[in-house]
C-alpha cells in the first residue's frame, strides 16, 4: 500500500553566511523511501511546486522544498516592495542558499546522499556548487535545463531575448538597484547582481562557463553525480541543444537525455514550466519518480 502523504510544513534554513531562508517539508507516513530536494527555476517560487511536491510524498518520498533569498517565502519584509539593496548573485543563491537546503535535508534523514530534482536554474544549483554539497548529491534530475545563451533559445524566446537582455536589463537594473521581472512579466523581480550575472552569461556563446571561466568551471568539473536530463521539444527556453551544451560542460557527471514530444505523451503543450503543472501529473510525474527510483 502506497504510504500516504502529511502536509507540508515549514522548515527554516541558515546560510553560512547567515541568512534564513524558508523551505517546506512533505513527509510520507512511515519510512520514507529517497530523500528528494525540488530547487525551482529562476525567479519560480517553491509554492509552484506543492503539487509535485504533494504527491511525491504521496508515493513514499521525504521531499523538501525551498526559496531562495529575494524569493517567494524567503524575501524578506525588508524587500517586501523592491530587492533594491539585495547583494545576491547566482553564485550566491547556488554557493549559500543551495548547500544550506541540501545540508539540511541529507542530516534530517541521516544520510550520505539525496537525490536532486532541479528545474532550470535548480539543476545549474548543482553544477555550480562546491564540491562538498555535490558529493552529498546521488544523482540530478534535470528537468528543461540547459545553456542558456539566447541565441540557441527557440523561436519565440529568442525573439525577444534582445529587449530583456540588451534592453530592459541593462537599463532598469541599475536605474532601480534590481530587475523588476514581476512587472514586466520576464522572469520575475531578481536582484540585481543576479541579474547583471544572468545577463553576462546568457549574452555570451559558452554561458556561465565561457562568461566566467575561473569561477565556474572548477564546480563543473568536480560534479561527479548521475544526470537524467529531460528536455521538452516545444521548450521555448532550453532546447534540446541547450541540454546537451550543459550535459558536455558537466565531463565527469555520466549522463543520459530524455527528449519528450509532448504530442507522443497524449499532451497538448509542456514548454519550460509545464512539466510541473498538474496538466502533466499523469505522464511526466511519474517519469521523474522512475527517475529517482533509479538513483
Amino acid at each position: 500500500m502506497t504510504p500516504q502523504a502529511v502536509g507540508g510544513e515549514p522548515v527554516e534554513l541558515r546560510t553560512a553566511d547567515g541568512t534564513d531562508l524558508q523551505g517546506v517539508l512533505y513527509r510520507p507516513t512511515g519510512q520514507h523511501r529517497r530523500a528528494v530536494l525540488v530547487a525551482g527555476g529562476l525567479g519560480i517560487p517553491q509554492r509552484f511546486y506543492a503539487p509535485f511536491a504533494t504527491w511525491l510524498a504521496q508515493r513514499g518520498h521525504l521531499v523538501m522544498t525551498f526559496d531562495l533569498r529575494g524569493i517567494g517565502a524567503s524575501r524578506g519584509p525588508e524587500h517586501r516592495w523592491s530587492l533594491r539593496g539585495l547583494d545576491a548573485d547566482m553564485l550566491t543563491w547556488a554557493r549559500q542558499d543551495f548547500p544550506a537546503a541540501v545540508q539540511a535535508l541529507s542530516d534530517m534523514v541521516n544520510e550520505d546522499s539525496i537525490v536532486l530534482i532541479g528545474h532550470s536554474l535548480g539543476a545549474h544549483h548543482a553544477v555550480m556548487t562546491d564540491a562538498h554539497t555535490q558529493a552529498r548529491i546521488e544523482m540530478l534530475v534535470s528537468v528543461a535545463a540547459g545553456s542558456g545563451y539566447w541565441r540557441d533559445w527557440a523561436a519565440p524566446s529568442r525573439r525577444v531575448a534582445p529587449l530583456m537582455l540588451h534592453l530592459a536589463a541593462p537599463l532598469l537594473t541599475p536605474l532601480l538597484g534590481y530587475f523588476p521581472g514581476k512587472a514586466l512579466r520576464m522572469v520575475g523581480d531578481l536582484p540585481g547582481p543576479a541579474m547583471r550575472q544572468w545577463t553576462r552569461w546568457c549574452r555570451h556563446p559558452g554561458f556561465a562557463w565561457g562568461a566566467e571561466p575561473d569561477l565556474v568551471q572548477p564546480s563543473l568539473q568536480s560534479a561527479r553525480f548521475r544526470i537524467e536530463a529531460f528536455s521538452f521539444t516545444d521548450d521555448a527556453a532550453m532546447t534540446e541543444n541547450c541540454t546537451r551544451k550543459l550535459l558536455t560542460a558537466t565531463p565527469n557527471a555520466p549522463s543520459k537525455l530524455i527528449v519528450v514530444k509532448p504530442g507522443d505523451r497524449g499532451l497538448a503543450r509542456i514548454g519550460h514550466a509545464g512539466a510541473f503543472r498538474r496538466e502533466a501529473a499523469d505522464v511526466l510525474w511519474p517519469m521523474f519518480e522512475a527517475a529517482v527510483l533509479n538513483g
